[in-house]
């Protein structure tokens, strides 16, 4: 496919004219500034700033509301690893609590148990699109003193109790990817209706430079680029249609697969008061009931001519060597830091392991038609009535 079947006219125009001006970074362009307000106003919160991908978005929230050297950060293990090695780059000690069944989101009941005087703050993934229970981890915050950060990566047009997801904790962050709801290649964004928290994430994304060659804080070089900036500011404004084609795929795949729930596959659906943004659909599979393993039948998936389906994810965190060799930056920091003086143990969390066993997972994207969920339902059905024991 090339770039003008993918492209409106209006988009390469704009992306010419950045070329054209020779202005193609955001210290001076207008792009992505119109992106940041854009955005900011979409999400019903004061501020955003945009940067270079999710994971810079979700270390520049941690440091933008001081998480460092000798603190605890608590996430789910059931997720992309960004959501935890970004605790590690801001040197915190990621601490992992089990998910929630019926959501496969972070559960608040198993994270009030692991809240401790060194917690920090809550990094909340609302994953696949699925918004998580906001109400009680806004609940632990305020009971414990602890900032909640929205991972909403995967969760770009979600809603919890009419509130897009991104607006309700203290901070919250973005991703941009080529496999998400805009995208800009790479970008991500950090929001927050906190003016300290704003103002610290701005600084941080850009060396912490408060005027020529004057650096008031330690920073990085997370900005995001003009051309980033068009894409990304284009594609917001498309979301409606890309929401509304993701929708459409959904309900005629769920309806077609309506038969085999209960039985042979669950599939994590949101509550009444939520929105799912449906970046993934979560498939569990009863594995109990299959003379194969899940591995199995993703590849016989594929093989029917699945080609979004895959595992994510496959292995909780704490079971990948990084965690279990803690080492970290290199002689075991941040989990040997002094400010820390504490020993940390990964656990099995059975939740985590359970789902972790089963998933198979749909990448939903809007070119997907409502006849390529209809093949897809059929493939399942295919498969799965093969293998039952």
């Amino acid at each position: 496919m090339c770039i003008r079947d993918r492209y409106s006219e209006e988009v390469l125009q704009a992306i010419a004219e950045v070329l054209k001006s020779g202005v193609l970074t955001a210290q001076h362009g207008k792009w992505v500034k119109a992106f940041e307000a854009e955005l900011a106003s979409y999400l019903g919160v004061r501020y955003a700033a945009a940067v270079s991908n999710g994971t810079t978005a979700l270390h520049t929230a941690l440091k933008a509301i001081g998480v460092g050297p000798g603190d605890e950060v608590i996430t789910t293990p059931f997720t992309f690893a960004a959501s935890a090695t970004a605790v590690l780059h801001a040197n915190a000690v990621p601490v992992f609590a089990d998910i929630d069944r019926e959501t496969l989101n972070l559960d608040p009941a198993s994270v009030e148990e692991r809240i401790t005087d060194k917690t920090k703050a809550v990094v909340v993934v609302h994953l696949a699109g699925m918004p998580a229970e906001m109400d009680q981890f806004m609940k632990l915050a305020e009971r414990y003193g602890v900032k909640i950060i929205e991972d909403a990566a995967q969760a770009l047009g979600a809603e919890y109790r009419g509130r897009r997801a991104g607006s309700i904790g203290h901070v919250s962050a973005f991703s941009f990817y080529a496999t998400k709801h805009i995208t800009s290649g790479e970008g991500g964004a950090v929001a927050t209706d906190i003016a300290a928290y704003a103002e610290r994430a701005k600084l941080i994304r850009a060396h912490g430079e408060v005027g020529k060659y004057s650096y008031e804080l330690l920073g990085y070089n997370y900005r995001m680029t003009e051309i980033q900036g068009v894409l990304a500011y284009y594609q917001l404004k498309q979301l409606p249609e890309m929401e509304r084609r993701r929708e459409a795929y959904v309900k005629a795949l769920l309806e077609e697969l309506a038969p085999l729930e209960g039985d042979l596959i669950t599939v994590p659906r949101p509550r009444p008061y939520m929105k799912h943004a449906w970046h993934l659909v979560q498939i569990l599979l009863a594995v109990e009931k299959l003379k194969k393993p899940r591995d199995y039948v993703v590849e016989a998936l594929r093989a029917e001519g699945v080609g979004n389906a895959f595992v994510a994810y496959p292995v909780p965190l704490y079971k990948t060597p990084l965690f279990q060799r803690q080492e970290g930056h290199g002689l075991g920091c941040p989990w040997t830091c002094p400010y820390y003086k504490r020993r940390v143990e990964y656990k099995p969390l059975p939740n985590a392991e359970w789902a972790a066993e089963r998933v198979v997972s749909l990448l939903v994207m809007p070119n997907l038609t409502e006849q390529d969920a209809l093949d897809t339902a059929a493939a399942f059905k295919k498969v799965l009535s093969h293998l039952r024991r």
